[in-house]
């Protein structure tokens, strides 16, 4: 397989508004991405379409080497990790489970657990929870812990199916700079132990952590730019994508932005 995931001019209509244009986007193994852009750029829409959550209008999206609309699309989903907000429509049950049971159930791609377990199940759970730092939390319910922590706490969860890519869709939203940080470490250090290519979805630069080798930038449905870090993170590119004069500064392998005065 030369690419995990490709998509071949691919738009997107919505109620006669345009949406995505023209998207023509690879990612091959052992490549970890950013999806970089303003809110309403398209990069959630373009995500979701991997899981068959939307469909383009037009073009060809392929993942894992299968077309979009010619396979069976629940294999490919089972292959796919996802954390984000919206996975917040099942707090009801997630808040009655203890972080072990969450993580188990990534096993299965589920909320919940219905299925039976073995033990190499919980071992496998107890390690990424410890990969995490997260061990403390085992059997402590989910509505207890910290939004930081909850967040740690699904992450385990997406990497227990040892899924071949996995979507980041804002994770650090709403955490303080604190877990923050402490969800970003962990993310870089478990990317690193697992064979899982990460497409990480922010507006927020100071979130590209060192892990990530490409970045894609979106602008009114379109891509501005793609290709290796060093060479899409620019003042002239994020000044065109934010439409203000921008400066970046690179310390520890980490990119910050600066705002310009006009």
């Amino acid at each position: 397989m030369n690419a995990l995931i490709s998509y071949e001019q691919v738009r997107f209509v919505r109620e006669n508004r345009l949406i995505l244009n023209s998207i023509n986007w690879t990612v091959k193994p052992g490549e970890h991405w950013a999806i970089l852009g303003l809110n309403g750029s398209g990069k959630s829409t373009m995500l979701n379409m991997m899981g068959g959550y939307e469909f383009p209008t037009s073009g060809t999206i392929r993942v894992f080497g299968h077309e979009y609309g010619r396979f069976n699309w629940e294999y490919v989903k089972k292959r796919l990790g996802f954390v984000g907000n919206t996975l917040n429509r099942f707090l009801e049950t997630l808040n009655m489970e203890s972080a072990r049971e969450i993580v188990v159930s990534g096993r299965f791609n589920s909320i919940g657990l219905y299925e039976q377990t073995e033990a190499d199940d919980w071992k496998r759970a107890d390690e990424l929870l410890a990969a995490l730092r997260l061990s403390y939390l085992a059997d402590k319910p989910y509505r207890s812990m910290s939004q930081g922590e909850q967040r740690r706490v699904l992450i385990a969860r997406a990497f227990m199916a040892e899924p071949a890519a996995m979507i980041l869709d804002e994770p650090c939203s709403g955490l303080d700079v604190r877990a923050r940080e402490e969800l970003l470490a962990a993310l870089g250090a478990q990317a690193a132990k697992q064979e899982t290519s990460l497409l990480y979805v922010t507006h927020h630069i100071e979130e590209i952590f060192p892990a990530i080798t490409h970045v894609v930038v979106l602008k009114e449905g379109r891509i501005l730019a793609a290709g290796e870090k060093k060479h899409v993170l620019t003042n002239d590119i994020l000044s065109d994508a934010f439409d203000l004069p921008v400066e970046l500064e690179w310390r520890d392998e980490r990119c910050w932005l600066k705002v310009l005065s006009n």
